[in-house]
């Protein structure tokens, strides 16, 4: 079975760049040009991973890591943005992204990013069963005991 990659950006070019990056890899890849339309093609197909623009017309990046987080957490997320600081990049991170890439992209990065985000989207690689075993176990209680430490 062909991955296949959600693409939500408002700017055609950037559309059609990562649309033929990915399509060498081979990946099949649907376009979204904003929160809503990206909502819509979530509902309706099942995917491997999704690129998103941080500005949207009707929201940002951001949102839309949350709302995968919410409903398809087994979706890993990258935000694609120019107006990139440290502190948005945080706040993407911290919201669910799997990465934060700034504009313009290199695609050999780019590459090596969809790859590993594939890794762990695949439920079948040992990559994605060990983050499972991670996330399982840090939901868990952890005791544990040590030796004394000399006074």
């Amino acid at each position: 079975m062909t991955a296949r990659v959600l693409i939500v950006d408002d700017e055609p070019d950037i559309r059609e760049l990562l649309g033929i990056t990915l399509g060498r890899m081979p990946l099949e890849t649907t376009y979204a040009v904003d929160l809503n339309s990206a909502r819509a093609a979530l509902s309706s197909k099942t995917f491997s991973l999704c690129l998103t623009d941080m500005k949207l017309p009707d929201g940002n990046g951001i949102e839309l890591v949350e709302h995968i987080q919410a409903d398809f957490n087994q979706i890993p997320v990258a935000i694609i943005t120019a107006h990139g600081s440290t502190e948005t990049a945080i706040k993407a991170l911290k919201a669910g992204a799997f990465d934060f890439v700034s504009k313009p992209v290199d695609l050999q990065k780019l590459r090596e990013l969809v790859k590993s985000a594939l890794c762990l989207s695949d439920a079948t690689s040992p990559e994605a069963s060990l983050l499972e075993d991670i996330r399982g176990k840090a939901s868990s209680t952890i005791t544990g005991t040590s030796p004394k430490s000399p006074s």
